[in-house]
């Protein structure tokens, strides 16, 4: 199919339909538009105005280091007259009197100890038996007839050294003279052994100011 070209418009039928067209669309009314909403004013706060108080002295400026080290300023040493020495120029040293030393007192001389008329040799202090074969038989044996003598004899120093002087040392063992029989008899007590000790056997301890009345204090004896 063989399409034909439309026939030419004439330039002022083009113009009176653009006049239609512009006057259709731009002489109707016009829509106003709307006030600008304004904003809500905001609230003035008015600070209060500081009340004026007492002028103040103004802060005394600190000078810099530098300013200070510019300012100072350079130390000057004092320089000695011509022709002094060192000895002149420095003062002399002041010399101050040393008291003498006190001597000192000669040590107290030590007290001077009276000599103990005992004197102890310690250890074992027994008489000699007067026969051999003879046996202790101990203090307790003794007690058992001479109460007053074994009483005494408990507070004395005799009984109170290490080992004790007791009843056989001074005694001699008393395993044969032990019975009452025999000791009733001096004469059968002598001969089973029992020794009456003197002034040489104290001796053995008591070295000075001795009295054969000393032998009696070394225990009660019965009434």
């Amino acid at each position: 199919m063989r399409l034909h070209p439309l026939p030419p418009v004439p330039s002022a039928a083009l113009l009176l339909l653009a006049g239609l067209i512009f006057g259709s669309t731009g002489c109707g009314p016009r829509e106003e538009p709307p006030p600008p909403v304004s904003a809500a004013p905001s609230p003035v706060t008015t600070e209060p105005k500081p009340e004026p108080g007492p002028p103040t002295a103004a802060a005394p400026a600190v000078p810099s280091p530098a300013a200070t080290l510019k300012a100072a300023p350079p130390a000057v040493k004092p320089v000695p007259p011509s022709g002094a020495t060192a000895a002149t120029a420095a003062p002399a040293a002041v010399q101050v009197p040393v008291a003498a030393a006190k001597p000192a007192a000669p040590p107290a001389p030590a007290p001077v100890q009276a000599t103990s008329p005992v004197s102890d040799p310690g250890g074992e202090v027994a008489v000699k038996p007067a026969k051999g074969g003879l046996m202790r038989v101990g203090a307790a044996s003794c007690k058992m007839c001479h109460k007053i003598q074994f009483a005494s004899w408990s507070e004395s120093a005799h009984a109170k050294r290490t080992p004790p002087l007791d009843c056989e040392s001074c005694h001699g063992p008393g395993s044969e003279y032990k019975a009452m029989a025999t000791m009733k008899d001096p004469a059968k007590a002598k001969a089973a052994g029992l020794v009456q000790p003197g002034a040489p056997f104290c001796a053995t301890c008591h070295k000075r100011n001795w009295n054969d009345g000393m032998l009696k204090k070394a225990h009660a004896h019965k009434a």
